[in-house]
């Protein structure tokens, strides 16, 4: 046997269908309903047109073509260009869809598969089957982009040495050894491709597995699966996934609704001799959800509370200041854990991904679980049972819709190569299906419950689609702001902005790691991104939240400065993102340097929808009139600071 039919029966590990989408379930929200013909696949937003094998041809996005050419498998000699076939539809549902699309040169036969899902995720399956023995050279699939439309890139091998960057800053190109996750895009739109193992790629050359180079404006990925001769007699199965985005629409009015809160206690709704408690206080100041953390539990990871009657209390509480609650849910259970006994070797991921904090390390101390384990099912009843028992309003995830490599195959995981040696995969699939169930069990109780993700690192959208909001940054905790630490812009662009993913977004950062509260927000709001409270930094958010009620963002244009938003700073280092609304303007200002400047604004007074007459400048924060002369106004800043300004017409 050849070296690649060894490997050919399977290049991607395979799942059941059942686990790309739960087909009976009503389409969660705001997703609508598949449409599907021969020839195109529409979901929420976006087209995609199907040629041979049912790969795309086009991809509309956001109302923009992604793609410079169709998707296409290629091989040397090229086995391709001589098939004839057709493709049918041979399914179809409100949830799902499936394709069929068969045929045949003098050479091979293929037969390919494609499921596409409400929110847009498409696995495929293509086999090719050899009627004689054949020698190629080279096997891989290529995705040739829209430069315009591939600007930034984004990988994840769920840990924190990903790559988010802007494609241009890294010189328009980016090789690496098989990564699982890699999305490319601008600031609204976007395209994932996804797999969940190199299981019998065979590379002389393994750094270049997966790849990306930009030639005379197109943007070429490609994955490789063979870079040297061999000869070809079995079937060849190729599995990867593919989903544009935005997966959905994202709004500030979402957000400004949702104000979410994180780490309260059971204590939080405990009154003290003036007869309130910490949720009056969080509720005065512009919380409306908060988040409880894995202390709601006696054990890490369980699905009960540790005290049934003050978590009631607690609930009560919340909804009686017109507070919403989420609990928290982990990516493991704690090893003392009653419901882990005799579980952990089959559940957890392997190698140990262990954690073992210095609070109550006796019932907080776990090793990651995995998603393709019996955990699955064991997480999902119960949620099912805790929103029955209680009156929840969602789930706080941390971590649990990671990936995590795994070579435990007591539950299906890791493959054996030629040597008997086990390989990792990174089983999303299942992590997907993980995802979908707990909401489709949470939705069915609340419906208007919220899903929200901490997934700092890996924004993967087949694993984070179904959630609401997604909470990012603590990947850099490590550094402090003493260290002067900065995220280059267009790195924050790639992964923290979230409207090209199609996902809300806010940005995590413990106080002084890596900034402090006042230049995180600095950075993260300048890009419309909320930075999360805590009990004790909110004073640092509610004069934010207030001047962005004051002035109603929720019904205005958003108009951020990378698209031009009517203000020009004479420093390169002073951004300014401004919402219009009837005549008037709020700017958000940030300079993102740690030193006291002045910066001087121009205000473009038609793209800003200014009316025609004088202008009329306050702090949005202390009230205070500035001075404007000539449409251009001078800002003082103290360092890594931020300003809001409110503008009118007199």
């Amino acid at each position: 046997m050849t070296l690649l039919n060894r490997i050919c029966s399977v290049l991607f590990p395979t799942f059941a269908a059942a686990s790309l989408a739960i087909a009976a379930n009503a389409v969660p929200r705001p997703f609508t309903p598949v449409k599907a013909t021969t020839a195109q696949f529409r979901c929420l937003g976006r087209t995609t047109d199907l040629g041979q094998f049912v790969l795309p041809t086009q991809i509309v996005a956001a109302d923009k073509p992604l793609l410079n050419a169709p998707i296409r498998l290629v091989s040397e000699p090229d086995i391709f260009a001589s098939i004839k076939g057709a493709a049918k539809v041979v399914e179809k549902n409100d949830n799902q869809a499936r394709w069929e699309w068969k045929g045949e040169s003098a050479d091979v036969s293929m037969a390919a598969k494609m499921t596409a899902d409400c929110d847009g995720f498409c696995w495929y399956e293509i086999q090719l089957t050899p009627k004689h023995a054949i020698k190629l050279n080279a096997l891989r699939l290529e995705i040739p982009r829209v430069a315009a439309t591939a600007r930034y890139l984004h990988t994840s091998s769920y840990d924190w040495s990903n790559v988010s960057q802007g494609l241009p800053e890294r010189g328009g190109k980016w090789a690496d050894k098989f990564t699982p996750y890699v999305w490319l895009g601008d600031e609204q739109r976007g395209l994932a491709w996804c797999a969940e193992s190199d299981q019998g790629w065979q590379l002389k050359n393994p750094a270049r597995a997966i790849s990306v180079d930009t030639t005379n404006g197109v943007v070429l990925f490609q994955a490789t699966m063979l870079d040297h001769e061999e000869t070809v007699t079995a079937p060849i199965t190729v599995r990867f996934g593919l989903q544009s985005s935005p997966v959905k629409t994202v709004s500030f009015a979402w957000r400004a609704k949702a104000r979410i809160l994180h780490d309260i206690h059971y204590d939080s709704a405990v009154a003290g001799a003036d007869g309130r408690c910490e949720l009056d206080k969080l509720r005065e100041g512009g919380a409306k959800t908060v988040v409880i953390h894995d202390s709601w539990t006696k054990y890490f990871g369980q699905m009960v509370p540790a005290d049934a009657g003050k978590f009631k209390q607690l609930i009560d509480a919340c909804h009686q200041r017109g507070l919403k609650l989420l609990v928290y849910v982990g990516y493991g259970i704690a090893r003392t854990a009653p419901e882990l006994q005799g579980k952990h070797d089959e559940w957890s991921v392997l190698p140990l991904i262990p954690w073992d904090p210095g609070y109550k390390p006796e019932t907080r101390g776990f090793d990651a679980t995995c998603a393709r384990s019996g955990w699955n099912d064991w997480l999902v009843a119960g949620t099912e049972k805790l929103f029955s028992d209680y009156d929840l309003d969602g789930l706080y995830f941390d971590g649990t819709s990671e990936g995590w490599t795994c070579r435990n195959q007591s539950h299906g995981c890791g493959w054996k190569d030629a040597q008997g040696n086990v390989h990792a995969v990174f089983p999303m699939l299942a992590a997907r299906n993980l995802m979908r169930r707990i909401a489709d069990a949470v939705h069915r109780h609340k419906s208007d419950a919220i899903l929200d993700a901490h997934m700092s690192s890996n924004l993967t959208l087949p694993t984070l689609s179904f959630c609401d909001s997604l909470w990012n940054g603590e990947q850099f905790e490590s550094h402090t702001s003493a260290e002067k630490f900065s995220v280059p812009l267009h790195f924050f662009r790639t992964e923290f902005m979230g409207y090209a993913h199609g996902m809300d977004m806010e940005f995590l950062c413990y106080e002084n790691r890596p900034f402090t509260f006042d230049e995180a927000i600095a950075l993260a709001w300048v890009h419309g991104i909320e930075v999360r409270p805590y009990p004790g930094n909110l004073s640092h958010v509610t004069p934010v939240w207030r001047a962005l009620d004051h002035f109603d963002i929720t019904t205005a244009k958003w108009q951020p400065y990378w698209l031009g938003s009517g203000v020009k700073a004479d420093l390169e280092n002073v951004k300014v993102s401004a919402w219009t609304h009837k005549g008037k303007a709020l700017l958000f200002a940030s300079h993102l340097e740690r030193k006291p400047v002045t910066a001087h604004l121009d205000l473009d007074r038609k793209a800003l929808g200014l009316k025609n007459r004088s202008l009329e400048i306050k702090d949005a924060l202390s009230g205070e009139t500035l001075a404007v002369k000539d449409n251009a106004i001078d800002l003082a800043f103290t360092g890594m600071s931020f300003r809001i300004l409110e503008i009118s017409g007199k």
